[in-house]
């Protein structure tokens, strides 16, 4: 069984919901390169922005 990343997660669920990543940053407030970053895997997101993006995708 395969897990999945939260990278993975985030590009999932704001395909899903059809946003692009620059309207995901104008309503979380979370700037386009952290939510590149963290889409990519470079970075493990604080827990504040977590609740942000997942509020939105969710």
């Amino acid at each position: 069984m395969e897990t999945r990343s939260i990278g993975s997660n985030l590009i999932y669920q704001r395909k899903l919901k059809g946003y692009s990543q620059e309207e995901l940053s104008e309503k979380t407030q979370v700037t386009i390169r952290t939510i590149q970053r963290i889409e990519k895997g470079d970075v493990n997101p604080h827990l504040q922005t977590v609740k942000l993006l997942a509020f939105y995708c969710h």
